[in-house]
C-alpha cells in the first residue's frame, strides 16, 4: 500500500474517532476532571510511544534532542493547544469545539503569511480570501449562537462560556504551529513516535500541577474506573493526535484539509446521541457552510499551486 493511501486511512479514522471522542469526553467532562483525564492520556502516550521509539529506532530520540528550540515550541503549543480543547469540552457543545478547533488555524495561517511571518510568500487569491471570509463569518456566527443560548447546549453562564471560546480559538491557533513543527521533524526522517514521546511531557507535567491545585476528589474517578479512563482517553485523544499526525506527513495538504473539515460533522452526528445536548439547525448549518468554505478555500489554494508550478515549468 502507497505511503499516500496510508495518510488518507488515517485521516479518515481520524475523522470518525474525532465524533466519538468529543461527544463521549464532552458528556464525561460534566463529572470528571478534565485535568486528571489529560494526566491519563497524557502519561500513558509519553510512556508508550516512548518505549516505540526506543524499540524502533533510539537515534530518533537523540536528534529530537539536538533541536531543543523546536521541541520546546513543540510542547508549549501542544499543551496550550489540547489543556484549551479539553476545557472547552467542558462547558460548550462538542461540535462547536471541533469547529472552532479546525477553523481557526487557515486564518492564522493566513494572518502569518500577510505579516510576512510566514515561509510561504504567496499571495492568496481573490477566490480563497472569499472562502477565508465566508469561514471566519461562520465562526462569528457559531459564538453568536454559543453566547445567545441558541446553541445545543444552553446554559446561563455566559462569561464561562465566552472564556471557553476564547480558550478553543487560541487552542487551534497553537495546533496548527504544532503540526508545522512536527511536518519539519518529518522531513528530517525523524519517526512519528519519537514525536509523539517528546510532545506531551509539558503538557502532563500542567495538568498535574493544575490538578494538584484546582482539582477536587469528587471529581475524580474511583480508583477501580482510573485504568478505563486511561484506555479511553490514550484510545481516543491519543491515539487520533498520532493518525492525523500520520496522515498530514503522508497526504498532500488539500488531502488532509478536506479530512480535518469534515471532522465537526462527524461531531455533530454523534453528539445527538448525547442527552444533555438540544439538536440546534443552527449549528448544523454553520458547521455545513464551514466544511463548505474550508474544502473550497483548499481546493481553490491546491489549483492556483499547481497552475503555478505549470506555469514555471512552461517557462
Amino acid at each position: 500500500m502507497s505511503s499516500s493511501a496510508i495518510g488518507i486511512i488515517c485521516l479518515l479514522l481520524f475523522a470518525l474517532s474525532q465524533g466519538v471522542r468529543d461527544a463521549l469526553f464532552g458528556n464525561i467532562f460534566q463529572s470528571v476532571s478534565f485535568l486528571f483525564v489529560a494526566v491519563l492520556a497524557f502519561g500513558l502516550s509519553s510512556v508508550v510511544f516512548l518505549l516505540a521509539a526506543l524499540w524502533r529506532s533510539p537515534k530518533d530520540i537523540t536528534r529530537l534532542a539536538g533541536a531543543p528550540g523546536a521541541l520546546l515550541l513543540l510542547n508549549v503549543t501542544t499543551a496550550i493547544a489540547w489543556l484549551g480543547f479539553l476545557f472547552g469540552l467542558r462547558f460548550l457543545e462538542p461540535a462547536v469545539v471541533a469547529t472552532f478547533y479546525n477553523g481557526i488555524g487557515p486564518l492564522v495561517a493566513l494572518g502569518a503569511a500577510a505579516c510576512g511571518w510566514s515561509a510561504d510568500h504567496r499571495r492568496a487569491s481573490v477566490g480563497e480570501l472569499l472562502c477565508y471570509g465566508g469561514l471566519a463569518a461562520t465562526l462569528i456566527a457559531l459564538a453568536a449562537l454559543v453566547l445567545t443560548g441558541h446553541s445545543g447546549m444552553t446554559t446561563n453562564r455566559l462569561f464561562v462560556q465566552a472564556t471557553a471560546l476564547a480558550a478553543v480559538a487560541i487552542a487551534g491557533a497553537m495546533i496548527t504551529i504544532s503540526y508545522v513543527v512536527t511536518l519539519w521533524f518529518a522531513d528530517e526522517g525523524i519517526g512519528s513516535d519519537a514525536v509523539m514521546a517528546a510532545r506531551f511531557p509539558l503538557t502532563l507535567a500542567i495538568a498535574i500541577i493544575l490538578e494538584l491545585m484546582v482539582g477536587t476528589a469528587n471529581m475524580r474517578p474511583a480508583n477501580n474506573a482510573v485504568a478505563m479512563y486511561a484506555l479511553a482517553a490514550f484510545a481516543l485523544i491519543v491515539l487520533p493526535s498520532f493518525l492525523v499526525q500520520l496522515g498530514v506527513s503522508r497526504t498532500t495538504p488539500l488531502t488532509a484539509n478536506v479530512f480535518r473539515a469534515l471532522g465537526p460533522v462527524c461531531v455533530f452526528a454523534v453528539q445527538q446521541l448525547d442527552g444533555r445536548l438540544t439538536f440546534s439547525g443552527a449549528t448544523l448549518a454553520c458547521i455545513v457552510l464551514f466544511c463548505l468554505f474550508a474544502i473550497t478555500a483548499s481546493a481553490v489554494r491546491g489549483w492556483s499551486e499547481a497552475s503555478s508550478g505549470k506555469l514555471t515549468s512552461t517557462n
